[in-house]
C-alpha cells in the first residue's frame, strides 16, 4: 500500500539570475551561457506530494544551456516553443519530455513553464503492470507527444492535478486520491510520449490463470478496497503476474480488474451516502474522497448511471 505524505508547498521570487539558477538546478544539473540581467525576474511555486510535484516558473530571460539527465521523469509545458537536442534529433515544441536517458541540450527565449516531475521507480512500476517488460524496464526515446490530440490531454490531466488535487491538502492526504493521482500520471506520460510500453503485444500464454486466481484477486480488493492497492499488489496476492491477471480478468469478468475496484469503491460510498446523515456533517463531496473520487462531477455521473439518482438524493433519503 502507498502512503499518502502531506503536500509540500514552496514559493520563491527574485531578481538575482544566481540565486535562480540554484532553485532551477534542482530539476537538472546544467551549465547556462551569460544572459541579460538587466530587468531579469523569477519566480517559482512548487507543490510536491511523495513521489510528484508540479511547479510554476517564471524565468523572463533567454536559456541556452547544457544539461545533465534529470534524475526523475520531468515533463515541461511552456508558453513559447523550446528547442530540444539530444542523441535523438533536434526538436522544437512548447510539450517537452526532458530526456532523462541523456545529456542534451535546450534553448528557450524564457516566460512561463510548467514542470511536472514523477519519481522514475514509479514510472517503472506502473509501467511494469501495463506491459511484459522484462529486464528492461521502460525505455523513452522521442521528446515531443505523439499528436496534437495527446498533447491536450497532457495539458488536461495536469491541469486536474494541479487546481483540483494539489492544490486541497485534505484531498491529497487521502492515500486512496494519492495512489490514483500518481497512478494516472504516469500513465499519462506513457500515453503522450513515445516508449517501449506503446507496442507490446500481450498474449495468453500455456500458465493463463485459472478461475481459483480471478478469486484469490477479488478477495483482495474486497478486502482491501479502502486501502491504496495497486495492481501489482493484487496480482502478488493472487500470485500471478500482472498482466496475467489482466488477461484472466478480461476473460473471466469482463473487465480488468482496476475496473473492478472502482466498482467496488463506489458500492462502498453508495453505503455510506446511505448510512450517513447531513445533519452530522456528511457530505457527498467527503465520502466520494473517502473512497478514492477526486472529481464530484464525473462520481455523480458515475453514481447516477449505476443507481438511477443523483448520490445527493441518496444522502437525503
Amino acid at each position: 500500500m502507498i502512503d499518502a505524505p502531506s503536500v509540500l508547498h514552496r514559493r520563491v521570487s527574485t531578481r538575482d539570475p544566481d540565486e535562480a539558477l540554484q532553485y532551477e538546478q534542482a530539476y537538472t544539473r546544467f551549465r547556462v551561457q551569460p544572459f541579460d540581467a538587466a530587468g531579469f525576474r523569477f519566480s517559482l511555486a512548487v507543490a510536491a506530494v511523495g513521489a510528484l510535484s508540479v511547479g510554476h516558473l517564471l524565468h523572463t530571460a533567454r536559456v541556452d544551456a547544457q544539461a545533465e539527465p534529470p534524475a526523475q521523469l520531468t515533463v515541461v509545458e511552456a508558453d513559447s516553443p523550446m528547442r530540444l537536442v539530444d542523441r535523438g534529433g533536434d526538436r522544437a515544441s512548447r510539450l517537452m519530455l526532458t530526456p532523462h536517458w541523456s545529456p542534451h541540450t535546450a534553448a528557450w527565449a524564457g516566460g512561463r513553464v510548467r514542470v511536472t516531475t514523477v519519481h522514475l521507480a514509479e514510472v517503472g512500476r506502473v509501467a511494469a503492470e501495463v506491459a511484459d517488460l522484462g529486464r528492461a524496464g521502460v525505455e523513452f526515446g522521442v521528446t515531443t507527444p505523439r499528436s496534437p490530440g495527446h498533447a491536450r490531454y497532457w495539458n488536461a490531466l495536469i491541469s486536474h492535478l494541479d487546481r483540483e488535487l494539489l492544490a486541497e491538502d485534505d484531498l491529497m492526504a487521502q492515500p486512496i486520491l494519492y495512489g490514483e493521482a500518481l497512478r494516472q500520471l504516469v500513465l499519462g506520460a506513457l500515453a503522450v510520449f513515445p516508449n517501449s510500453t506503446l507496442d507490446r503485444q500481450h498474449t495468453a500464454g500455456p500458465n493463463s490463470a485459472e478461475p481459483g486466481t480471478v478469486r484469490r484477486a477479488v478477495d483482495y480488493i474486497d478486502a482491501h478496497a479502502g486501502e491504496q492497492t495497486t495492481l501489482t499488489e493484487i496480482a502478488d496476492a493472487a500470485r500471478i503476474g500482472p498482466r496475467a491477471l489482466q488477461l484472466a480478468f478480461r476473460k473471466h469478468r469482463n473487465q480488468p480488474p482496476l475496473a473492478y475496484l472502482r466498482r467496488v469503491r463506489l458500492e462502498r460510498a453508495h453505503r455510506d451516502l446511505q448510512a450517513g446523515d447531513p445533519t452530522r456533517g456528511d457530505t457527498v463531496v467527503a465520502i466520494a474522497a473517502r473512497w478514492g473520487f477526486a472529481h464530484p462531477g464525473r462520481f455523480a455521473g458515475e453514481y447516477r448511471h449505476f443507481y438511477g439518482r443523483p448520490p445527493s438524493e441518496t444522502l437525503r433519503s
